[in-house]
């Protein structure tokens, strides 16, 4: 028995990663784009851990007119850490997020055996830059991501954020055992109106690192809700599936475990829609096909 597709038209995958990048990739930007088009979505967004993405969603836009891909800046040491230089000229190169420290945060280094790394607290107060680079992110309007901070520096940092004027935040894979986020916490910030929760695919994917079984990210989405959920991939490692395809295998098994269609087209669609003040997404989008180029290559160079 054939089953309809599980992927709503209009789907939005807000986490991706893919080359060119410092490290392998699954695939490059332009074959990202084309497989997210003929599987009927309208938008991506491209993160990477060492550079900001703005200018090569800039190049997709003009070669991609009828898709949408978006771009940010990581505070991670690449970037300068907590760099308001950084977070300006991303914000001027149309940057619609910025993310916390997501491989130098010093959780992301403590969960991993590492030492140091990057916190947003200064004791027992949030530091000054932080501070300041909250400012410019309710100033210009764009997306505050938490990326790998621990929940209580997340927590922080939402609240301030809240309290300056930041109307846009998403909290990063709350369910991954990194970044485990508690669900009372959760519901408390969903109840603000403001913060979305973009819950990941990898994070339970076998093999994926610090990872959690599939049924955790169910028992979320019931506790905190659908209208606060994000749904996206976090793909784009060499060993994973595409993202396109990740995104309809994720539907797929949200459907098995009972979600509506409803409730599927607005974690995948609608949500990520209002998000990133897109306007709402059309019932009939069709899949579109586009002949590429020879790929990027997959890395640029490696880590030393």
């Amino acid at each position: 028995m054939n089953h309809p597709d599980p992927l709503p038209p209009g789907a939005i995958d807000t986490h991706v990663h893919s080359a060119p990048d410092v490290i392998e990739r699954k695939i490059d930007d332009l074959e990202l784009v084309a497989q997210a088009r003929a599987a009927g979505m309208r938008a991506v967004v491209l993160k990477n851990h060492h550079n900001c993405t703005c200018g090569r969603a800039g190049i997709l836009n003009r070669l991609f007119p009828d898709f949408r891909a978006f771009g940010g800046l990581v505070l991670n040491h690449a970037a300068g850490g907590f760099n308001c230089h950084a977070v300006d000229a991303a914000i001027r190169m149309g940057a619609s997020h910025v993310w916390m420290p997501t491989k130098s945060a010093a959780n992301h280094q403590t969960q991993f055996g590492g030492r140091g790394g990057l916190t947003i607290m200064n004791g027992a107060k949030l530091r000054d830059d932080v501070r300041d680079i909250l400012r410019q992110i309710a100033d210009a309007d764009v997306i505050l991501a938490t990326g790998h901070l621990a929940p209580e520096e997340s927590r922080i940092l939402i609240e301030e954020a809240l309290a300056v004027g930041v109307k846009r935040i998403s909290v990063t894979h709350p369910e991954w055992g990194v970044t485990a986020m508690p669900v009372e916490t959760q519901r408390t910030l969903a109840a603000t109106g403001a913060v979305y929760f973009e819950r990941c695919l990898v994070s339970a994917h076998p093999g994926a690192e610090r990872g959690i079984l599939f049924d955790t990210i169910v028992q979320q989405i019931r506790a905190v809700g659908v209208g606060s959920t994000i749904a996206a991939t976090d793909y784009g490692m060499p060993q994973f599936d595409t993202p396109a395809n990740g995104m309809r295998t994720y539907a797929a098994r949200l459907r098995d475990a009972g979600f509506a269609s409803e409730d599927i087209r607005l974690m995948f669609c609608e949500n990520a829609a209002r998000l990133l003040r897109l306007p709402s997404p059309p019932h009939d989008l069709a899949p579109q096909m586009v002949h590429l180029p020879s790929p990027l290559r997959r890395h640029t160079s490696q880590l030393p």
